[in-house]
């Protein structure tokens, strides 16, 4: 009896010893399994929330932006009426700080909206200028006075007269595109056709100019 009492108490023994290395194990890996979790300190995760929010709480006022694909400067938030166009790659200024609708605010190279889906963010290298086809250079004279427009030598009212054009005659820009504006602040575009010479396009600013896309107006 004393013998079998023996090796009972043996057995106990060895399954609480055995019992309690197995807890140990099983702690150690659990702590290994936490201890590879916390691999981005909290300081960190707390720097990078940071980052996010000022990111999201910046306006969009005063920022550059570059035409992704040619497009036209519209007076308004909507495809109505368009009063310049816009050449890949040239670069615009926001005037909002977020955009509404789909359209944002520009400031520069005129004051208007533009689709926000045909901007992308500006390359710190100058773009080569893109060329244009000549159904976006065209443009269609809406000034209706009797005395037409006129095309002169070069982008102020005091230059020398070479041509002029009348309501709803076709000019041809130059390609790319350039404008000026003069110290009234009336816009002028350089043209190709019927004559080589700048022609006035009003005060688009203000709401007024003198030309428009060939293809919002319908034929004679």
């Amino acid at each position: 009896m004393k013998h079998t009492s023996y090796w009972g108490n043996s057995l106990t023994l060895l399954t609480l010893v055995l019992s309690t290395l197995g807890g140990i194990k099983t702690d150690a890996a659990v702590a290994i399994d936490t201890t590879s979790i916390k691999t981005i300190p909290v300081s960190e995760l707390t720097l990078s929330s940071q980052e996010t929010n000022w990111q999201l709480a910046q306006g969009f006022l005063g920022q550059c932006r570059a035409v992704a694909k040619s497009t036209f400067v519209y007076q308004e938030r909507s495809t109505s009426n368009p009063i310049r166009a816009l050449i890949p790659d040239e670069q615009i200024i926001l005037a909002e700080e977020t955009g509404r609708n789909g359209w944002i605010a520009i400031s520069s190279p005129i004051s208007g909206f533009v689709e926000a889906t045909n901007l992308k963010f500006c390359s710190r290298e100058v773009p080569t200028p893109t060329t244009t086809t000549d159904s976006n250079l065209c443009r269609q004279v809406i000034y209706d006075r009797p005395e037409g427009l006129v095309i002169r030598q070069r982008p102020n009212s005091n230059s020398r007269i070479v041509g002029e054009v009348f309501f709803r005659e076709r000019v041809i820009l130059v390609n790319p595109p350039e404008f000026r504006i003069d110290r009234e602040n009336r816009e002028w575009a350089k043209i190709s056709f019927p004559i080589a010479g700048w022609v006035s396009n009003g005060f688009p600013n203000l709401g007024g100019t003198n030309l428009r896309a060939c293809f919002y107006l319908p034929e004679n």
